[in-house]
């Protein structure tokens, strides 16, 4: 399975980056919101998981932005956000899932694997432990 992470705070994708390869994803990173369009529509992962709040574009702008395009408007979207934002306002911006930072490894690779799955609903916002 691709996954392509987006994280403006490079120690975040380091560290999901090692975690999710070791559990035998083949992971893509981007560091902003333009460089995940590019990527996204060059390779077409099979899961994006995206922090919500970044410079330049946010995450629900790259989610807009992936919905209006035919080629990445089927990519399962979880929103990574260390704010409090409710699950709804998520879906209505495209994203399927939604995580509060911080957020345990083995937790973001089990929502992965859920909305990775064919007619998965959405999740239910998950408060670190």
């Amino acid at each position: 399975m691709t996954v392509l992470l987006v994280d403006d705070y490079p120690d975040a994708l380091d560290v999901w980056e090692i975690f999710l390869t070791a559990a035998g994803c083949r992971v893509l990173t981007a560091g902003d919101g333009a460089q995940a369009l590019v990527v996204a529509k060059s390779e077409r992962p099979d899961v994006i998981v995206m922090d919500f709040q970044m410079p330049g574009l946010s995450g629900p702008s790259v989610a807009e932005a992936l919905r209006q395009d035919a080629a990445t408007a089927q990519i399962p979207l979880i929103a990574v956000t260390g704010r409090r934002i409710e699950l709804d306002d998520a879906r209505r911006l495209g994203f399927v899932a939604l995580i509060v930072k911080p957020c345990e490894p083995d937790f973001l690779l089990a929502e992965i694997r859920r909305v990775a799955a064919p007619g998965v609903p959405s999740a239910t916002v998950r408060p670190a432990p």
